[in-house]
This record gives structure tokens, C-alpha cells and sequence, in this order.
């Protein structure tokens, strides 16, 4: 594997966050060279490019190696801040902010969540202007989350999954069901991220939750109680992916939870073989980002030009090498090295309709909604877990 991609996903791996903070802490990875072309097609043809383009979402996709011959090229200033928080833009939105936002990069779950409630933040989007979008992958056209009324709000820039990674000299395969782990043969096998939001909501589809984002008092003082069956059998929490992958390769654990697949190359390069599965019945969850346009954006063909640039072939794969994802433009998966595009099962995205991705909502909201309780109460339930 090419030193630079090593050293980028070992900056991921070892970060203490997950998949559901997605990329925070991004900003110190390595340079990733561009894969072929650099100016975006009649560049020297757009008079209106130029001056600031005002950036907020999650850090290391405002792309600033990838975008760096187009952002110079177009005399465009990237002025760039980081949401630490999926609600962040919109909280930002509501407070002053709207009319100084240009380009934001919600989840999907955050962006389906306020389309569906009607929340004003995106803008819809007039994909004319960002013809490279004619290339996303199948699962990405009309994505299910990015969609309203035929209007498009989103062009998927990355995405991914988080399995379990395990010793397959100790076992076949996964069971059924993550519930399943409660049985005594994975006593001292298992080590789990340190993640409220995965960890409740794979126990909630577990359990057959109707909606395992969606959960009462009840319903989530139920899934605790299923999670604590399979505690006994747990060695650790890991506090990143890099935690996880230390005590599956010294043989702590041979199961990790809510794993990430380069934790496969991590052991490998250290002579420990590790596989990645999950229970064939329950399955795991996905992940995608976008790249979006708020309401009253002040430099719209700053932030047009920028996304149909980062979509293009090149700088999706450079995009999705630089932060160890999956790449939407299907054209830009042969231009990635096969040590990260192998990470990911592209099947998923290879047919219409969302796929998965179109179907899981991963995210709690954020306040109570009626019997609903909100994202704080989960949180406070994964820490009864942990000291329990």
C-alpha cells in the first residue's frame, strides 16, 4: 500500500470517533495527489467564479488538498469551519448565519431528517449545473434521503459501513443476530466501539425494533437490558477503531463490534489475519455524506462549480482515498488504489433506489418527539452500560 494512503488511514483509524461524528479531526491527514485532470471543464469560460466560498461541515471534506488546483485556478478562497455536531448548520442557520453559508455536508440522516420535516436549510439543486453528477452510482441517483417533491438537495461525495471484524481461525462466521453474543462460547471474545448511537441502534434491530432509531423510555430501557446479557462476554470499549484493532491483533479479543474493514490491513501488515462479517440476519448499518447548498447561499456559482468539480471522476477518488471511504462516481472506483475500494461492498450501491443506504436511519433525533426520546437519552443509557 502507497505510504501516503497508510499514514492518512492510520490518522482515521486512531481518532477517537466514530462513524456517527463523522470525520472530525480529519484536517491532519496526509496530502493525497490528484488522479488526473486538475480545472474543471470551461473554467476559463465561468466570469462569475471567484472571490469566497463559505464552507461548514464535517472536517477533511471541504476536500482542501483534492480542491486545491480548482479553488486557485478560480481565484476562490475556501473560507472553511468544522461542525463538531450533525445539527450544527442548522443551529448556525438559525442563529445569523443564513445568508454566509455557502456549502455544508450533512449525514443522510440529518438531511432526511429536516426534509422531511420541512425545515428550512438546503436549497434544491439545479443539476444542470452539475452535469458530473450524471455519473454518481445507481444508489446515489435520486437517493431516497436527498430527494423532496422531485427535487434533489444533495450530491453524495462519500459513504461506507461498519461490520464486525474477527479472527476467522476462531470462527466460521457471525451469528444471526447481535443479541446473539449473549451466548456464553463468546465470553472474553468481544470488544466493542465506543459508540452510543451504532451499538443502541444494532441492538434495537436486534431486538425487531419497528423503527431502532425511533425508541420510547421503554423500548430503549429494553435494548440496555439486551446489551447487558452480552457484557460479561465483553473484554473492552474501545475509545477509536485503532483501540479496537490493538486488541484483536495481540488475540484480547477475537470479535470486534462496529468495526471498520482497514482494521483488516492493520492486522495483516503485523502477521494477524482478520476478516469482516456481520450477523446474517440483523446485518450492519450505512453511512453516507453530501455535499448540499444552504438557502440564500451569497456565492452560488462559487458552490455550484465546487461540487460538479469534486464529483468529477478524479476527485471523487481522490476525495474518497483522502478519508478512507467508499467513492459515489462510479467512474472513479477503478482510479482507486484496491486497498481502500476493497474495503467497502460496492454491490450495495450498484442498484437504484437507495439500496440499504436509502433504507436505515442509523441517527436519533435530537429532542424527544412525543413518546420519542431524543439522542441525550441514549447517550445517558450507553453510559449505565459502560459502569454496569
Amino acid at each position: 500500500m502507497d505510504d501516503r494512503i497508510r499514514a492518512i488511514l492510520d490518522t482515521k483509524l486512531n481518532a477517537a470517533v466514530s462513524r456517527r461524528s463523522f470525520l472530525q479531526g480529519a484536517a491532519g491527514m496526509a496530502t493525497v495527489t490528484m488522479l488526473g485532470g486538475t480545472l474543471p471543464a470551461g473554467a476559463q469560460d465561468a466570469p462569475k467564479l471567484g472571490g469566497e466560498l463559505n464552507f461548514l461541515g464535517w472536517d477533511g471534506e471541504h476536500g482542501a488538498n483534492v480542491a486545491k488546483p480548482f479553488l486557485e485556478a478560480n481565484n476562490i478562497k475556501m473560507n472553511a469551519s468544522f461542525q463538531s455536531a450533525a445539527d450544527e448548520a442548522l443551529t448556525r442557520f438559525n442563529t445569523g448565519g443564513r445568508g454566509a453559508m455557502d456549502l455544508l455536508t450533512p449525514n443522510k440522516d440529518f438531511q432526511l431528517a429536516i426534509l422531511k420535516a420541512n425545515v428550512e436549510l438546503f436549497q434544491p439543486l439545479d443539476l444542470s449545473r452539475i452535469p458530473t453528477a450524471a455519473g454518481l452510482w445507481p444508489a446515489f441517483k435520486d437517493a431516497p434521503w436527498l430527494v423532496r417533491d422531485g427535487k434533489t438537495y444533495g450530491i453524495p461525495m462519500i459513504w461506507g459501513d461498519e461490520p464486525c471484524v474477527y479472527n476467522p481461525k476462531k470462527w466460521d462466521a457471525m451469528p444471526e443476530r447481535y443479541t446473539d453474543f449473549a451466548d456464553e462460547k463468546y465470553k472474553g471474545q468481544l470488544v466493542l466501539l465506543d459508540d452510543p448511537f451504532g451499538n443502541i441502534w444494532l441492538w434495537a434491530t436486534s431486538l425487531g425494533m419497528p423503527e431502532p432509531s425511533r425508541l420510547t423510555a421503554a423500548q430503549l430501557q429494553q435494548v440496555v437490558d439486551a446489551m447487558l446479557k452480552v457484557k460479561p462476554n465483553v473484554v473492552t470499549i474501545g475509545a477509536s477503531h485503532g483501540d479496537m484493532a490493538d486488541v484483536l491483533v495481540r488475540g484480547d479479543a477475537s470479535i470486534g463490534i462496529g468495526g471498520w474493514a482497514y482494521q483488516v490491513m492493520i492486522a495483516k501488515e503485523k502477521g494477524v489475519e482478520l476478516t469482516v462479517g456481520s450477523p446474517s440476519v440483523d446485518g450492519t448499518f450505512y453511512w453516507s455524506d453530501a455535499y448540499a447548498i444552504a438557502v440564500d447561499a451569497p456565492n452560488i456559482d462559487n458552490a455550484y462549480a465546487f461540487i460538479d468539480f469534486m464529483t468529477k471522476p478524479e476527485s471523487n477518488a481522490a476525495l474518497a482515498t483522502e478519508l478512507a471511504s467508499g467513492c459515489t462516481v462510479e467512474a472513479a472506483y477503478p482510479l482507486m488504489d484496491e486497498a481502500i475500494r476493497g474495503m467497502f461492498p460496492y454491490d450495495n450501491v450498484r442498484k437504484p433506489g437507495g439500496g440499504i443506504l436509502g433504507t436505515q436511519i442509523v441517527v436519533p433525533p435530537q429532542e424527544p418527539d412525543g413518546d420519542i426520546v431524543g439522542a441525550p437519552a441514549w447517550v445517558e443509557a450507553w453510559q449505565t452500560f459502560k459502569v454496569s
